[in-house]
């Protein structure tokens, strides 16, 4: 290994050491960088907005439909007499159940066939 500095690399770093003396590049540049600043902060605060306005407007549609999956999904599908046997099939014979086996196998026939 060598102790002496290429000059050639010595001369870039010099190089990148001089300043920029135009000040009106610099003006610019600040001047384009708060611009797209405001444009992001217009841009974020509209979509703020309205995703205010849909939570306001449909709020009550989705507790409603909230309401209504709470007390459907956990019906069972096959009566049962026995309450042993009932209790045994809670987890299985349900709506829910049905909607996530039925979930569970779309998404393994979607991977067997695609992947």
């Amino acid at each position: 290994m060598s102790t002496e500095r290429d000059p050639q690399l010595m001369a870039l770093f010099a190089e990148a050491e001089t300043e920029l003396d135009d000040p009106g590049f610099r003006h610019e540049l600040m001047q384009s960088i708060g611009k797209e600043r405001r444009k992001t902060l217009i841009v974020w605060t509209a979509f703020v907005a309205v995703a205010l306005v849909c939570v306001v407007l449909f709020a009550a549609p989705f507790v409603a439909a909230a309401e209504m999956a709470t007390a459907l999904l956990p019906s069972s599908l096959v009566s049962i007499e026995a309450d042993w046997l009932q209790q045994l099939l809670a987890p299985v014979n349900s709506i829910a159940a049905a909607i996530a086996i039925g979930f569970l196998t779309l998404r393994k026939l979607y991977r067997r066939l695609f992947r």
